[in-house]
């Protein structure tokens, strides 16, 4: 019988093979190519490579979008088929262990802007630019994401003040291609706040380490210039695709340049490695539920808001 799969369920069925060959490869257990074949190798699989990266570092999309258990249309709230044993009750989950050392979490320029508006406006209009690698993301999964935790989290830090949170996306966007976006979000509205999002599309891509920070510096640029304070946000940690691709370089040219341009820099990449390494999360599975989607970006939310509320704080604001 012909069977038909989608490039997709193929990646997911060799996966495993993929990255034990991989953390061979690496380890010197499997004798490599010399170098110009090598170099060929490596522009055949890179597509293959990239996709295998995107599968990896998507922690419980599939399973946030399929986390609703269906209900039967015949069935009444709380009632039961004859013959058929009564699912146990629905146990909340406990909120997870939102930890992160200070040095995180406190930026080293203040919001000089943000803080002028919360206290002389009683606003704080906040955009959350954000260049991600998927080619869709569902309105299921973005009620599940950091902005949506980020809001109720800034509420409740400033009560009496208009929060707003807007969130664009740019999918599948370089550094080059979210700078062009980001500025025209910042010319159709006004804000306080801007958080740009970025890097893992770089990374991936492999972009040129002076082109990213020229545009990074730009992007900056053009937000001071929109009378904003801008965050800069790094990319999210991913265990299982650190051994193919090294993200550390990026997160280095972020600290550089933000500290360069005198902005602030959440580093997510290094909140999400130090909660692996202390076992807060485990980032290891191919696959984690949706549990594991939504309590990360539950406390990258509320680790922002409090990152926010810390350069609001700042002396130099008062």
């Amino acid at each position: 019988m012909y069977w038909s799969a989608s490039p997709e369920s193929l990646l997911w069925l060799h996966l495993p093979r993929l990255c034990r060959g991989i953390r061979r490869m690496k380890s010197g257990a499997v004798r490599i190519a010399p170098q110009g074949a090598r170099e060929g190798m490596i522009r055949r699989v890179r597509p293959l490579l990239f996709a295998l990266a995107t599968a990896c570092l998507m922690p419980g999309i599939a399973g946030a979008q399929s986390a609703s258990p269906a209900v039967s249309p015949s069935a009444g709230p709380g009632s039961t088929a004859p013959g058929a044993v009564p699912a146990p009750p629905v146990q909340r989950r406990s909120a997870p262990d939102c930890t992160a050392p200070d040095r995180y979490l406190n930026p080293k320029n203040p919001l000089r802007r943000s803080a002028e508006a919360v206290r002389n406006s009683k606003r704080l209009r906040v955009l959350v630019f954000s260049s991600v690698r998927t080619p869709a993301i569902s309105d299921a999964v973005e009620t599940k994401r950091y902005p949506a935790a980020l809001t109720p989290a800034l509420k409740g830090r400033y009560p009496g003040v208009d929060v707003t949170v807007a969130n664009q996306i740019e999918q599948r966007a370089g550094i080059s291609e979210s700078l062009k976006g980001l500025r025209g979000a910042l010319a159709a509205k006004p804000y306080d706040l801007v958080i740009w999002q970025l890097g893992s599309t770089d990374v991936l891509s492999g972009t040129d380490m002076n082109l990213f920070e020229d545009k990074l510096s730009r992007g900056i640029a053009e937000i001071r210039a929109r009378q904003a304070d801008p965050i800069i946000m790094s990319m999210q940690y991913s265990p299982r695709t650190d051994f193919m691709f090294d993200p550390a370089p990026y997160v280095q040219y972020m600290r550089w340049t933000v500290k360069t341009e005198g902005a602030g820099l959440f580093n997510r990449y290094d909140i999400m490695r130090y909660w692996v390494e202390d076992g807060i999360f485990d980032l290891s599975e191919l696959q984690p539920g949706a549990s594991i989607f939504e309590d990360v970006h539950h406390c990258v939310g509320e680790l922002l808001a409090r990152y926010i509320a810390n350069g609001i704080a700042a002396p130099e604001t008062q």
